[in-house]
């Protein structure tokens, strides 16, 4: 009878240290996850920026975004990042791998400038580069004149940081084009690639193509991650061409559970794509401006593909929407201040 109820009270006290501690009845704390955020400093911004965080804490980011306060305000990126891995605004900052889609600068001029603002070696170490561009500029990619400018940006941020740095870049090259397509290409990707980081699974699906001629939008590099048994699909700011390309390479394979909707939500791909993706969650990076103006821009028809033919303006349980956020940055070059609204721009995988 003494045994038993001392076996009892030893139960109970592991009941109580699970509970004080935050754990487990195993006495274990809960496994850490994947944490994959949608991020954007106002409703106004035209962008596209996704940072996740996995669940050994190495930060990846998507693209990158810009702010819509203008070319010239500080990045805010910086302190997004910090934020999601809990560092402190003069903290150094690591991000194991950056995903670049396309040469448009809503999707990258935010790492152009972090990279442009480094000074001190070792502050920022990004451990890999993902992109593929084309070569843009020349007769079968011919860019507009404001587009070759902001590229020329991005050049000189990834030339800042390898002299920064201390990266060795050969004599006549640049760091720049030591990195573009040298992880992720046509070849790699016709063998099959796939790129693991942690837990996660990123399925490289599609890169540019002399097909698409002056559509760039349709050169972006669409990946599906993979994260448990949940997918997020890609498609960036992929157009008709590049969305024909990608439907008759998959199919019904396209099936995922989250798809970040083509071109912020208007005149991107065509309703078949996703009507194959048939997605659980859609991801708009669309501004208010974009958002409530469906008379100018096609906003209104992408709604009303994936509504069963009825265009709607209220984020329901199937939509996430950047602009209709409740609340946003303060100070979004302060760590602290996107500490406040991380957890509303969170997306939930399970």
């Amino acid at each position: 009878m003494r045994r038993k109820r001392v076996l009892t009270l030893m139960i109970m006290g592991v009941m109580v240290m699970a509970v004080l501690t935050g754990g487990t009845l195993s006495g274990c704390r809960p496994a850490a996850e994947t944490e994959m955020y949608f991020i954007v400093p106002e409703k106004n911004s035209l962008m596209e920026c996704y940072i996740i965080k996995t669940a050994r804490g190495k930060l990846i980011v998507i693209d990158g975004g810009i702010a819509g306060q203008g070319y010239d305000a500080e990045s805010y990126i910086g302190a997004a990042l910090r934020a999601v891995a809990g560092k402190k605004a003069d903290e150094p900052l690591e991000v194991e791998a950056w995903f670049l889609s396309h040469a448009h600068n809503d999707h990258f001029h935010e790492l152009g400038k972090l990279m442009r603002e480094q000074i001190e070696p070792g502050m920022l170490k990004i451990n890999q580069f993902i992109f593929d561009f084309p070569p843009y500029g020349t007769k079968e990619f011919p860019f507009e004149d404001g587009d070759q400018r902001d590229l020329d940006k991005l050049k000189a941020g990834f030339a800042h940081y390898a002299e920064v740095n201390g990266i060795d870049v050969p004599e006549g090259t640049t760091y720049y084009d030591m990195l573009n397509g040298a992880v992720v290409n046509a070849q790699t990707i016709t063998a099959g690639q796939e790129i693991v980081i942690d837990e996660l699974r990123f399925e490289m699906m599609q890169t540019w193509d002399y097909s698409d001629g002056r559509d760039v939008n349709s050169s972006s590099l669409v990946f599906r991650m993979h994260a448990g048994d949940k997918t997020v699909l890609f498609l960036h700011d992929l157009g008709v061409s590049g969305g024909k390309r990608l439907l008759a390479k998959y199919g019904e394979d396209l099936k995922s559970d989250f798809v970040h909707m083509a071109h912020h939500g208007q005149a991107g791909v065509s309703e078949d794509v996703y009507k194959a993706i048939d997605a659980d969650v859609r991801l708009w990076g669309t501004p208010i401006w974009v958002w409530t103006d469906p008379s100018y821009y096609r906003i209104g028809e992408t709604r009303m593909w994936v509504n069963d033919g009825i265009d709607y303006d209220t984020a329901g349980p199937h939509d996430i929407v950047t602009c209709l956020y409740k609340n946003y940055p303060t100070e979004p070059t302060n760590p602290d201040s996107w500490k406040k609204v991380l957890p509303e721009m969170r997306i939930k995988l399970k």
